[in-house]
């Protein structure tokens, strides 16, 4: 048919688009890091399987849109076969693939035909939505119009054609039952005309094609190409673990992130592979109580950022860089990253409580690149809100971010009779109680409910007392790594010298982090949540609950439990165990569940910008008829029962599931 131009528009079109490639693949090169992410590769390969090829996030979370987003991504992957058969029809117009007249090549034209309609359907349904619906997560972008149209008329030119082709021969692929509705509007013209028309629509569709190659690398759409690899290097280390930074390296000349060249190549393809589509913002508790995050304009900020040194990077990569560095070796930022690129306030307001993560369909990693962010902000700017001051302080001379001495840590377990590891060494289980569990008023109720129900079932356990200090996750995640590796290793430390093996918490954010983190540090313990205990010692008989509890409640589910670790379940068994307890389910829970608001170090911080997310989560909790609200973590029992008191709401009560437990049980 045209194999000089074809030719020519394959040649301009692929070499502009390798260039554009090239620069986005040199930057990835260019960053720093050597982590290696092909381990664990089935998992990696049944990420990819459920998550971008089945788009499961997409499906389960505003189900419409996932639905029409689907249908394109599968149309695609049905219409690049036809893609290779349209190229090659310009070189023979009579050239079709292997097998494709046989049976395969029915079924196969049957699915192309069905796919292109309703592809078709669902880019008219997304730019209905963009203009007319418009979704508070979208962003108004006539770039996201005008490449839904793009992919229309792709498909609709593949109609065209055929439909001129059939009205010029006669004849239609076997399966592609469109043609001849669409021969109808070609039907009279000559055959002069119908080369022409025939021409048209051929060279629409592959330019088309090309032209939306070569805009790929230069938008949103780049995640068109990046977002499989990004699913399949999503880390397959647990979730709950940050990295951690050598604080003994001598020739470190910083720490953290401070400049974009800092991130690492993953935090790069997170970048790239943004969809812009909104669900993290939509879930993440710090946007939607009007703090300045919104985790999809932080990936867009810092993605611009990189794009605009990317030229300079480029260079660097091929040593062709002749302008200056500054003292830590890195091309100098325009404007500071942190600070003005990125406010201070956008990093202080994550609650690392993952909601944007559980939602992101190309699974983007945004919590280890705020902490990294802080960690910049704290160790080499000593810049942090205020207020930590003191707990920094407390944390390092008392081992609790209170600055109550550490000899009064288990002054509430004074008359329960526990023995310490000190005392007695050989006990099968610690029971690691955590700052709260040891001199939060509330929270001590708690530690003192779970002791007697272990007391109760004949459990061997006990405490380090005045050698325990705090597990490290505040300091860690506020951005004080060298601080937060001095309480773990400390804690390790003890825990190795009594030859500890198992450990119970009734903390979510210690079971995370002794569970997943401490063995970074040489710290490899058997990490038991206080929940899934309960349920066992329930299941083996060693705690019958009798006593019934007629009251209706619900479950606030801990995002150190939940999305960290993927405790949903015993929580509810346990209380499904209790005669009398009606269990009702909040819209927002389980995997959707909000953040109390506490994660993050926020604990600790001062909640001055927007909305208080603790009363938020307590207005979930009132669209349901729960009296009481059961909570599995210090945290998050602290935060909604000052909700209840700031919002002085009437017949509602927050309680841990050990308490509601104990109170069956008996003492």
């Amino acid at each position: 048919m045209f194999p000089i131009t074809i030719s020519l528009i394959l040649f301009i079109g692929l070499t502009a688009f390798a260039y554009s490639l090239f620069k986005r693949i040199a930057v990835l090169l260019s960053a720093k890091g050597q982590e290696s992410r092909w381990d664990h590769l089935l998992s990696r390969l049944q990420k990819v399987l459920i998550f971008a090829l089945g788009q499961k996030r997409l499906l389960v979370r505003d189900t419409p849109s996932g639905i029409m987003h689907a249908l394109i991504f599968w149309g695609f992957c049905v219409i690049s076969i036809r893609t290779i058969t349209f190229f090659a029809m310009g070189y023979s117009a009579d050239f079709t693939l292997p097998l494709m007249e046989t049976w395969v090549g029915l079924v196969y034209n049957i699915t192309l035909t069905l796919f292109l309609v309703l592809v078709i359907l669902a880019c008219l349904y997304g730019i209905y939505r963009r203009l007319i619906i418009r979704p508070a997560r979208l962003t108004l972008s006539l770039e996201a119009v005008f490449i839904l149209c793009v992919i229309t008329i792709l498909c609709l030119s593949d109609f065209l054609f055929e439909g001129v082709r059939y009205t010029a021969m006669g004849i239609a692929d076997p399966g592609a039952f469109l043609s001849a509705p669409f021969s109808v509007l070609f039907t009279g013209l000559s055959l002069d005309a119908l080369t022409v028309w025939g021409a048209a629509f051929y060279f629409i569709h592959i330019l088309s094609i090309i032209g939306f190659l070569n805009y790929l690398p230069y938008g949103k759409h780049f995640h068109i190409i990046t977002s499989l690899p990004n699913v399949f290097l999503y880390k397959t280390k647990p979730v709950g673990q940050l990295s951690t930074i050598d604080l003994t390296n001598e020739n470190a000349t910083t720490f953290g992130v401070g400049r974009i060249e800092q991130f690492s190549w993953k935090n790069y393809l997170d970048w790239y592979s943004c969809t812009e589509c909104g669900r993290c913002s939509a879930q993440c508790p710090a946007h939607n109580s009007e703090k300045p995050l919104n985790p999809k304009e932080l990936s867009i900020t810092l993605r611009n950022a990189l794009y605009g040194k990317t030229g300079k990077l480029v260079d660097k990569c091929r040593g062709k860089y002749n302008g200056s560095l500054d003292d830590a070796g890195f091309i100098p930022d325009e404007t500071p990253l942190l600070g003005e690129t990125i406010s201070h306030d956008v990093l202080w307001s994550c609650t690392s409580c993952r909601a944007c993560e559980e939602a992101c369909p190309v699974c983007i990693e945004y919590v280890q690149e705020i902490v990294d962010m802080r960690r910049h902000l704290v160790l080499m700017e000593g810049s942090f809100p205020p207020e930590l001051q003191a707990v920094f302080q407390n944390l390092e001379r008392n081992g609790n971010p209170w600055g109550i001495s550490f000899n009064d840590r288990a002054a509430w377990a004074a008359d329960l009779n526990i023995p310490t590891l000190a005392d007695n060494p050989h006990v099968e289980y610690l029971y690691f109680v955590g700052c709260a569990g040891s001199f939060d008023e509330q929270n001590k109720k708690v530690s003192r409910a779970f002791v007697k129900l272990l007391q109760k079932a004949g459990v061997s356990f006990g405490i380090l007392g005045v050698e325990e200090k705090c597990n490290g996750d505040s300091a860690r995640r506020l951005g004080n790594e060298y601080l937060a590796q001095m309480l773990m290793q400390e804690n390790i430390a003890n825990l190795n010298k009594y030859n500890v093996k198992k450990i119970i918490t009734t903390c979510p954010h210690c079971y995370n982090t002794i569970k997943n983190e401490y063995s970074q540090f040489g710290g490899n313990f058997e990490v038991i949540t206080h929940t899934d205990f309960l349920k066992t010692l329930i299941t083996e008989g060693r705690l019958k609950p009798e006593k019934a509890i007629a009251q209706t409640l619900t479950v606030h589910d801990s995002c150190y439990l939940g999305r960290y670790n993927d405790v949903y379940d015993s929580p509810r068994d346990v209380l499904k165990a209790i005669p009398g307890i009606k269990l009702v389910e909040m819209t927002n829970s389980r995997d959707t569940a909000r953040c109390c608001g506490a994660g993050g170090g926020r604990m600790w911080l001062e909640e001055k910008l927007g909305k208080r997310v603790n009363q938020m989560r307590l207005e979930d909790v009132k669209t349901t008829p729960a009296e009481l609200v059961a909570t599995a973590c210090p945290f998050c029992k602290t935060m909604l029962t000052d909700a209840i008191g700031e919002t002085k709401t009437e017949n509602l009560n927050s309680r841990d599931i050990a308490e509601l437990l104990l109170e069956s049980v008996g003492e």
